[in-house]
């Protein structure tokens, strides 16, 4: 049987366009000459997050998260040129998505029509290398006052009255530089992990039996410390490889910034219909709450306050980028209340 356009034309008609359009796994948009949308695949909803029809009729402008980038785009498109590079979206939340595109317009007869547009996700990817960057900040801030910290002490062991003054102040001097190497080879070790996540998806991740090896490694690492804890609901969240190292910082950070003469920290889940609030409490000195975006770097540090480290900003990024979230609460008593809010799946 001999093929024919005709054939083809029929085979390959609008709706077959349609479907395509909408099934493809990248998110995707169409607009008309006024940069009205017209149409939205699937993809496209879910990276935005919106239900299906709430973006018809709207400009595409609403959705850009940076003006500059738009402009350019819509320079390009009204002359009839593609446009591709990288771009900045808002959520139906007003949070910021990241990626790189191209969009096209749609040429009838040399006129422009219509203009399509085709993304990939690199949100995640931009989130790390944020991360990274704010990391190595808070390195360099950590960094900078423990060298202080220890000049310090060997001044004093320099002026000392006596043999053992001078080597109390030397052997505090020592401590400090075996926390800034325990540090420093810390944050390398963080910053190797956020490097080799550029590439990974988000997946399934059953929460009890991350649970359950950090709580091993925890209690391995602070023999003197007491954990409280029950059996774990199975459950299974949004994460991917790096939701365990993210919640042994949180178990960590319970421990090593806790004054009390016995540390206790206390583990809880709280399983509800579309998320889970994974509970850190502990019973140390607790958290103001003109510091509590502060510890997680949220916000620059000053010559007044400083935070307790870079484990709780790792820990930040990373449940950020599944979609989640941490916070810090103050306890009935005393102590703090590190709560993550994670997706189920």
């Amino acid at each position: 049987m001999e093929w024919s356009p005709d054939e083809d034309d029929v085979r390959l008609g609008g709706e077959v366009y349609r479907q395509a359009f909408r099934s493809t796994g990248a998110p995707a948009l169409i607009a008309d000459p006024n940069f009205v949308i017209r149409d939205v695949n699937d993809s496209g909803l879910e990276f935005l997050g919106y239900r299906p029809g709430e973006l018809v009729g709207r400009s595409a402008a609403e959705i850009s998260g940076e003006d500059d980038i738009y402009a350019d785009i819509v320079d390009h498109l009204s002359r009839g040129e593609t446009w591709s590079g990288r771009f900045v979206a808002r959520t139906s939340d007003g949070d910021k998505v990241y990626g790189r595109g191209t969009a096209a317009p749609i040429l009838v007869d040399d006129d422009v029509e219509g203009v399509v547009a085709i993304f990939v996700d690199t949100t995640k990817q931009q989130q790390y290398e944020n991360a990274s960057e704010v990391l190595n900040r808070l390195l360099r801030h950590d960094l900078r006052n423990e060298l202080n910290v220890m000049y310090g002490h060997i001044q004093r062991a320099q002026s000392a009255d006596s043999e053992e003054e001078a080597t109390e102040s030397l052997q505090k001097a020592q401590k400090l530089i075996l926390e800034i190497v325990r540090k420093s080879e810390r944050a390398r070790d963080l910053r190797d992990l956020l490097e080799r996540s550029y590439a990974a998806t988000n997946r399934p991740v059953r929460l009890d039996i991350v649970l359950n090896n950090a709580m091993v490694e925890v209690m391995r690492e602070f023999p003197g410390a007491t954990f409280r804890f029950e059996v774990f609901p199975e459950v299974v969240v949004n994460a991917d490889d790096l939701l365990s190292t993210a919640v042994e910082a949180v178990l960590e950070n319970a421990v090593a910034h806790n004054d009390a003469d016995d540390p206790v920290v206390t583990v809880d889940v709280e399983v509800n219909e579309d998320h889970v609030v994974l509970s850190v409490a502990d019973n140390g000195p607790g958290v103001p709450e003109s510091q509590r975006d502060l510890i997680f770097g949220r916000e620059e540090y000053d010559q007044l306050h400083h935070g307790t480290g870079i484990s709780l900003f790792f820990a930040d990024s990373v449940f950020d980028s599944y979609g989640g979230d941490i916070w810090v609460e103050s306890n009935d008593s005393n102590g703090a209340t590190f709560k993550i809010r994670l997706a189920r799946v």
